[in-house]
């Protein structure tokens, strides 16, 4: 059996971490959850909410592992232990939900978190990401045409109107804008199906093999993802600072170049700005809603501004209002901060 498995697995893979190879080899239980070819997660065995194997190692196989320390928190991170019995399932309206500590990757509660759902706008996320990625200068000045529009929320344009690309980021993550997502996009001098290709690959890069975009707004119902692969794709664009200046910014004046006016744009997340979420520090968030889909959010979270160490990401699928998107947010939050409490990695 093992000679099959480094006969059958191609060398690329065992090349980029043969630790992980070498353990999967010796291990029955990771060869029944995770593909010999590709190491992603088996539907239907008891990988559960794993991805893929090092997504395993990140998890759980570090901890049993010693040789594997590597693939578990740095030294100073706060590793969560669950200390309380409560649980918050029932206080939770939404379809489904996880909830991740952000510095460690390590899932804390999730509710039909491998369910296929249509994301809506949080597609802005990735649409923004590849825009970045293609280095447009933030000053370049683009035009929202008629033609941007595909319904929902936009910007109110006349034909032409001009805007920097800084300006286009702020309306699409902000008032989550699809005509101005549809701008951006195109500022990358890629065609439609280009562009979309592009975000595709990210997802596959991650091994997200639920995750799909069929266009740069979130209007179509082909845009699907799990809340535990979106949460690995949110994961790595928080990270970004050139994303985070964006999403954490509650109300901005943009200006529409050609016309010499501005429009004020305000956030659709709530939390980073009324008084009921006080007791919450956004550092990052996106909205998106459609009929189908119900109220969707990731969110990211700490208690106070100063406390790195409990810093949660949050992904709430269909939600039955706007308003209870940010409750059930808020609520798994505390519900975290409640059960678990954070040990230094020495």
């Amino acid at each position: 059996m093992l000679t099959l498995i480094a006969v059958v697995t191609p060398t690329a893979i065992f090349a980029s971490n043969d630790l992980l190879a070498s353990v999967y080899a010796r291990r029955t239980d990771l060869q029944s959850a995770f593909d010999p070819v590709t190491f992603k997660a088996k539907a239907g065995t008891k990988a559960g909410f794993i991805i893929d194997l090092k997504d395993w190692a990140q998890q759980y196989g570090w901890k049993e592992l010693p040789e594997l320390r590597e693939f578990g928190p740095k030294q100073g991170d706060g590793i969560p232990v669950r200390v309380g019995t409560k649980e918050i399932e029932d206080q939770i309206g939404a379809e489904a939900y996880l909830v991740m500590d952000r510095s460690t990757g390590t899932i804390l509660t999730v509710k039909q978190e491998n369910k296929v759902w249509p994301i809506a706008s949080l597609t802005k996320l990735v649409t923004s990401e590849v825009v970045l990625d293609h280095k447009v200068p933030t000053t370049t000045v683009a035009s929202v045409k008629n033609s941007d529009n595909v319904g929902g929320a936009k910007l109110a344009i006349v034909d032409g109107d001009t805007f920097s690309v800084d300006d286009l980021f702020y309306a699409t993550l902000i008032a989550s804008a699809n005509n101005a997502a549809n701008a951006l996009s195109r500022t990358t001098g890629l065609s439609k199906e280009s562009f979309v290709k592009e975000m595709n690959e990210k997802a596959i890069k991650l091994n997200l093999v639920q995750t799909a975009f069929v266009d740069p707004t979130g209007i179509e119902l082909g845009n699907v993802s799990t809340a535990r692969e979106f949460s690995r794709l949110a994961r790595e664009i928080f990270d970004r600072s050139d994303i985070r200046r964006y999403i954490t910014t509650s109300h901005k004046d943009i200006h529409v170049i050609n016309q010499g006016t501005t429009k004020k744009m305000t956030s659709t997340n709530w939390m980073l700005y009324k008084p009921e979420y006080d007791d919450v520090w956004v550092t990052g968030g996106k909205t998106g809603y459609l009929e189908e889909s119900g109220w969707n959010l990731v969110e990211s979270l700490r208690p106070s501004g100063k406390d790195h160490d409990r810093e949660l990401l949050l992904v709430i699928f269909g939600a039955d209002s706007r308003a209870s998107s940010f409750a059930d947010a808020q609520k798994l939050a505390h519900w975290a901060w409640e059960n678990y409490n954070w040990q230094q990695v020495n």
